[in-house]
């Protein structure tokens, strides 16, 4: 009987490729031949200058490269091709190439670095950016039961609006289960005009601005305590200051010399009958 050769047809994708139980190389060479023409082509001719041998990049290596776009593939063969020295000694190739990827990502490849992340950026954004204080405040409830909810007396600063009441302080008395909405009234009982109720804020140390939707009990004051009075210009904070970016330096005012000057100013007078 005539003898039959078994002939085993090459896998056309990785997938087919490892459903076909191949070696890891042949899988690696099934993936490199997907690349595209020119990336395959310098990519092979690496391995034909005996730069890379065969074992050298493993299918990782290869997918993650293979992940890429186009131009982060070709900065990373240029890089490669560049750096030959770095390649033929590093102790992975396969290695290498990932972390030839991860820089390409990040744009460390680029042309003076442009586009790299800044390692130290997240650290001094966290140092420059102020941090708000953490306040334990107690129970509104046990708070009441410490001091009671009998009116008590709280000196007002009215700075912001001197002219209209002849005095930089008030004192009002309140209870602790009122809000800042009962300030808010007297204030304009007592003739505040230039600032309108729902544009009225209430400061205070160290809770910091006062809202209508919580009592004094809820904020822990107590006899004495000082709210400064201000005008909200808006709300939001669209523009909070980035405090990461310097400032911009004032252009320079050229002053034109006085010789100059002179006949400048006849031109522009006008001519007199």
């Amino acid at each position: 009987m005539p003898s039959r050769s078994r002939s085993r047809s090459r896998p056309r994708d990785v997938a087919e490729a490892a459903k076909a139980g191949n070696s890891e190389q042949e899988i690696v060479s099934v993936a490199i031949k997907q690349l595209p023409t020119d990336i395959r082509e310098r990519l092979e001719k690496l391995f034909e200058e005996g730069l890379l041998k065969e074992g050298d990049l493993d299918l990782r290596c290869i997918t993650v490269f293979a992940s890429l776009n186009e131009g982060l593939q070709s900065r990373v063969m240029n890089h490669m091709e560049t750096e030959r020295i770095y390649v033929a000694n590093a102790r992975s190739k396969s290695g290498f190439l990932i972390a030839t990827c991860d820089k390409a990502k990040t744009g460390c490849l680029d042309a003076r670095g442009l586009g790299a992340i800044d390692p130290w950026r997240t650290a001094l954004v966290a140092m420059a950016t102020p941090k708000q204080k953490q306040i334990e405040l107690k129970p509104e409830a046990d708070w009441l039961d410490e001091k009671g909810e009998s009116p008590v007396k709280m000196n007002i600063d009215v700075s912001a609006v001197e002219s209209e009441l002849g005095m930089t302080s008030v004192t009002v008395e309140l209870s602790l289960t009122e809000t800042v909405a009962a300030v808010k009234a007297k204030l304009v009982a007592m003739g505040v005009r230039s600032i309108p109720a729902n544009r009225m804020k209430l400061h205070t140390e160290p809770v910091g601005f006062l809202k209508e939707r919580f009592t004094f009990a809820f904020y822990n004051l107590e006899a004495g305590v000082t709210l400064v009075l201000s005008q909200r210009k808006r709300a939001g904070t669209k523009y909070r200051p980035d405090h990461t970016v310097m400032p911009k330096r004032p252009a320079p005012k050229v002053e034109m010399p006085a010789a100059a000057a002179a006949p400048a100013a006849a031109a522009t007078a006008p001519a007199t009958a």
